[in-house]
Formats: C-alpha cells, structure tokens, sequence
C-alpha cells in the first residue's frame, strides 16, 4: 500500500466518501508496514582497540529498504571495561559512511571496578533514497589493548520514520 496524501480541505457539511475512508486506512497501514530491523544481543561481546569497529559484524549490521526519506536508530545496553580503558566512543554506519567525527556520536566513561553502566543513544538519519540501507553500529576504547564488555540484553534497532 502506498501513502495518500489526505484530504485537507473539507468544507462545512461535505459528506464523507468511502474513498476518504480507504484513504485513511490505506495510510494507517503503510505507517504500520514501515521498514524496521532489530536485534537484541543474547552473548556477552567483548572489543579491544582504539579505532572504530563493528561491534558484531554478523548480528548489529541491519540492513533495511525503504521508501525513502528518514530513519530512526536507537542502541541501549548495559556495559563495563575489561582491564583498564576507560572510555568507550559509539558511532553509526550508515551505507559505509560513520555519521561522528574522530570521536563518534557519543561515549561513555567507564569508572574502576567492574561496576556495570548503561549507555542509550538515538540518531536521527535524514534524506536516504529509496532502497536497500546498512546500518552498522561501530565502537572503540581509548586505550590500544584494553577492551570493553557490552552484556546480553543490547538492543539495536532502525527505523524508517
């Protein structure tokens, strides 16, 4: 089903058509039927290195096709360090194309212990074509060596908007 720009000029006392109706219904279905791809991680993950990387290459790569325009994507999961890094740095993917500069789009600082920390973050992707889309959520630490554990339980999701 395809979007249909609805009906705005309604006058005082004009009766509403079957095709308005279907109009309304073939919209709310095409809202429903938006491209979406998720996961939840269900294993522990665990990076060393201090230049951006796929967190897990084969299940936080999600690919989508859409109709063209924006999308949403979303991560949330609960963390710690390995060791001694300190700071984890998060980026998106998109097409091959990290959306951050040197240090991604956000980071979190990781304290002593082995103390767990929550990281959620959302980015708003605007103007795709239509069609086929990666979206690969990418991270580093900051200290050449050292790595950083994310928990099950992560979720990674897109969607077009």
């Amino acid at each position: 089903m395809a979007w249909t720009t609805p009906k705005t000029d309604w006058e005082t006392g004009e009766l509403i058509a079957a095709s308005d109706f279907n109009a309304v219904n073939e919209n709310l279905a095409t809202l429903r039927n938006l491209a979406t791809a998720i996961y939840t991680t269900t294993e522990e993950i665990r990076v060393v290195g201090d230049e951006f990387a796929d967190l897990d290459s084969t299940n936080l790569n999600l690919t989508i096709t859409t109709t063209g325009g924006d999308v949403l994507v979303h991560f949330d999961g609960a963390m710690a360090r390995n060791v001694s890094s300190n700071r984890c740095h998060f980026d998106i993917d998109v097409d091959g194309i990290r959306q951050g500069g040197d240090i991604g789009l956000t980071h979190i600082d990781l304290v002593h212990g082995d103390r767990r920390h929550s990281v959620s973050f959302d980015r708003f992707v605007q103007g795709l074509s239509a069609g086929s889309h990666t979206f690969k959520l990418q991270w580093k630490g900051n200290h050449s060596g050292r790595g950083i554990i994310l928990y099950p339980g992560a979720q990674f999701w897109v969607r077009e908007i």
